[in-house]
């Protein structure tokens, strides 16, 4: 079987999923995905098939994302190809983001995968090209696979996500992966709340809790989950020692965290702004379990979008 006859006839009839963001998966969707996902885990075996390359395009820098779909793409037997950025692309000729996509989408890869800035339409460019395509990272609008990972790896080391509460301490407003946990939230049913500068926190948002103190919020949490400082979302700088003192994770704020708990983090973490570097030895920390969940749970999607899309749609 050829390459693009085994795509066309595995995925043609499901009109080329996209897997943009969370809003339309249900609660029984995303539990088969995570079932694949640690099934994966035991027996790690490839596809095996004959599918076109599939093709990353990171317009923006990323380790843990774009290394875990390579290693996804790996671990299924996929070759995949590989788009870092505009040095040394047509991008500084001028060539406009929209026309890259649609220019890599004509060579026929058996997949998209695509982070990028908000000026990048991916709801609608992606609705254009006859390849499926998943959401890497879309500038403050979602990250699906992060908050999937986050979600995964709670289920795995607290058996339940139903009765989850979740506090994102930090940089709330500029979160992409926030963006995503509220729309898993309302499928998985947990509960999340928030704490942090003011200037940091969503002006209105009816489906989070927020907490005046750090302290507050850890002894309302099961899951912590510390944010990075996005400067380059802000208009201005912010002083992270200050930062620091009143919302950063360590050994004495974390003492009014339940021992039973998890702190987690997205990732790239800040030592000594975020977290603590002390922090990482803490038996609840599963931060870099998260990392490796992210594998298993990106290869689960790919192989579910190229093989089941239906069980998506």
């Amino acid at each position: 079987m050829t390459g693009d006859f085994a795509l066309v006839s595995l995925v043609g009839m499901f009109n080329f999923p996209a897997f943009i963001d969370l809003k339309k998966l249900s609660e029984n969707q995303i539990f088969k995905l995570f079932e694949k996902a640690q099934s994966l885990e035991k027996d790690n075996s490839a596809l095996k098939e004959h599918f076109p390359p599939v093709a990353l395009l990171f317009f923006e820098p990323s380790t843990r994302t774009r290394m875990s779909f390579e290693m996804a793409c790996g671990r299924l037997g996929l070759s995949s190809i590989l788009l870092s950025g505009k040095s040394g692309t047509s991008l500084e000729k001028g060539e406009s983001l929209e026309d890259t996509v649609l220019n890599v989408a004509a060579m026929k890869p058996s997949l998209m995968i695509v982070r990028a800035q908000d000026d990048l339409p991916m709801d609608s460019i992606s609705q254009q090209v006859k390849t499926p395509w998943i959401n890497a990272g879309w500038g403050k609008k979602g990250h699906p696979t992060q908050a999937l990972l986050d979600a995964l790896t709670i289920y795995k080391f607290r058996g339940q996500l139903s009765k989850e509460r979740v506090l994102l301490v930090g940089d709330v407003r500029h979160s992409r992966v926030v963006a995503s946990h509220l729309e898993l939230a309302k499928a998985l049913n947990y509960q999340v709340g928030c704490c942090g500068p003011q200037e940091f926190l969503f002006e209105t948002e009816s489906r989070v809790q927020s907490f005046h103190s750090l302290e507050e919020g850890l002894r309302w949490a099961t899951v912590v989950m510390a944010l990075r400082v996005q400067n380059e979302r802000h208009d201005t700088q912010h002083d992270l020692f200050s930062y620091h003192t009143t919302w950063g994770l360590n050994a004495k704020t974390l003492a009014n965290l339940d021992q039973q708990s998890l702190i987690l983090h997205p990732g790239p973490v800040n030592h000594g702004v975020e977290i603590d570097s002390q922090v990482f030895h803490d038996p609840r920390c599963r931060i870099l379990e998260q990392v490796t969940q992210g594998v298993f749970l990106r290869q689960a999607l790919i192989s579910t979008l190229l093989k089941n899309p239906g069980d998506l749609a």
